[in-house]
């Protein structure tokens, strides 16, 4: 399997499977990466598993998985029992104890307002975060230049990614992907 950092070297699509029923059609695209939105912990194992078989990097949204606790046990579960390549969270410290597992890490930033953004800002210049992604994709052009400024790495949209045209202008801007529940652009590479 090729490692998340390759991955993020170029550009990619991260299918966010928000439906269970929807994972084969994410297993079956020609991507390197599920991102499982909507899991909790008594099928994470097992979810994770056929992802892998299927040579699929698996991240969760920790914030989202039903009865998880991102404390230091919760952690190490997520690796060493559940076995996940990487997870995306908005929590710097929760981002820094992933991390600390060998964990890929992506740091959520939310551009709701300007007080938000300089929160995230502040959060971030502490966080070990492998990537970063910006929600909802129509601001991240905005605020792009600001995360590179304060460090080096892979920046992803997400939020309303839902055509071609804007997977299309993202590439085109130097992000490194986008995270999108919209099936149609699974396909695309």
């Amino acid at each position: 399997m090729i490692s998340l950092k390759k991955i993020f070297n170029g550009f990619t699509i991260v299918p966010s499977v928000r439906i269970l029923k929807d994972l084969d059609y994410a297993l079956n695209s020609p991507l390197d990466i599920v991102l499982l939105s909507e899991v909790h912990i008594g099928n994470l194992k097992n979810l994770t598993q056929i992802c892998h078989k299927k040579n699929k990097r698996v991240l969760v949204n920790v914030d989202l998985v039903g009865g998880f606790s991102s404390d230091r046990m919760g952690v190490k579960l997520l690796k060493d029992l559940f076995k996940l390549d990487g997870i995306l969270t908005s929590n710097m410290i929760t981002i820094n104890m992933c991390k600390s597992v060998g964990l890929f890490t992506i740091q959520r930033f939310f551009l709701m307002d300007s007080k938000a953004v300089d929160s995230s800002l502040k959060s971030f210049r502490n966080s070990q975060a492998d990537a970063v992604e910006l929600l909802p994709s129509p601001l991240a052009p905005k605020f792009a230049n600001e995360i590179v400024k304060n460090k080096k790495i892979p920046i992803l949209a997400g939020g309303f990614v839902e055509n071609k045209k804007s997977v299309e202008e993202f590439k085109k801007l130097g992000f490194n992907g986008v995270t999108t529940s919209t099936k149609a652009l699974w396909n695309l590479q």
